[in-house]
């Protein structure tokens, strides 16, 4: 949801499906089809207005008339977040973390979109379940990271993988949000499956700031 300090997470529907690390689940495994189809459904709902969203970001937010539009669809887009996040409350409470082997790798993927843009208590409770499942390689180890680096940064912590942008307030432009121990950033990255940090930051316009 749009809050101040806001993160975007277009992105990680683009790099965090097929990012599995040490893969290794049958794919002969039964997948629940039914449950499959909705979540994939609930994660194209969860992208419908973040293409907009992330765009106007890009572009700074000094301008009122940007600011009122980005408002206006970041309304559209949470109630469409607390639809998603209500179902997978539902979901999660009937057959647990809808990992790989439930659900297949795509669809695991966009239940983590959905929980990653719920509301922190949310995230909390069924963080340890999506750690677990990453741990187990039944869900994707990257988004465990992206939603432990999301967590850390509404708490006002350091992240871990750099994954989190927030907008500053004053120049209303995107920057990355600071990382702990950030010399060694981009091997906890590789670790998870993850890009190297310049070339997350490229695909927002961003350079990787200046080692202090």
């Amino acid at each position: 949801m749009l809050k101040r300090g806001f993160a975007v997470c277009l992105f990680l529907s683009l790099i965090s499906s097929p990012l599995l690390v040490g893969q290794s689940l049958s794919s002969g495994l039964r997948i629940n089809k039914a449950l499959q189809r909705e979540l994939l459904k609930m994660g194209k709902e969860d992208q419908r207005h973040r293409n907009r969203m992330t765009s106007l970001m890009k572009k700074g937010l000094k301008d009122p008339k940007a600011q009122k539009t980005l408002a206006k669809i970041a309304a559209a887009q949470d109630a469409i977040d607390r639809r998603c996040i209500s179902r997978l409350r539902e979901i999660i409470q009937q057959h647990g973390w809808p990992g790989i082997d439930l659900v297949g790798r795509e669809a695991s993927s966009a239940a983590f979109l959905i929980l990653q843009h719920a509301e922190l208590s949310d995230q909390k409770r069924y963080f340890p379940m999506l750690k677990a499942a990453a741990e187990q390689r039944n869900a994707s180890a990257a988004d465990a990271a992206m939603l432990e680096d999301r967590i850390l940064m509404r708490e006002g912590k350091p992240q871990i993988y750099g994954t989190q942008l927030r907008t500053n307030d004053i120049t209303g432009k995107l920057e990355l949000w600071p990382i702990a121990e950030e010399e060694s950033v981009d091997s906890r990255r590789a670790a998870v499956g993850l890009p190297p940090l310049v070339e997350y930051l490229k695909f927002f316009g961003l350079k990787r700031p200046p080692k202090k």
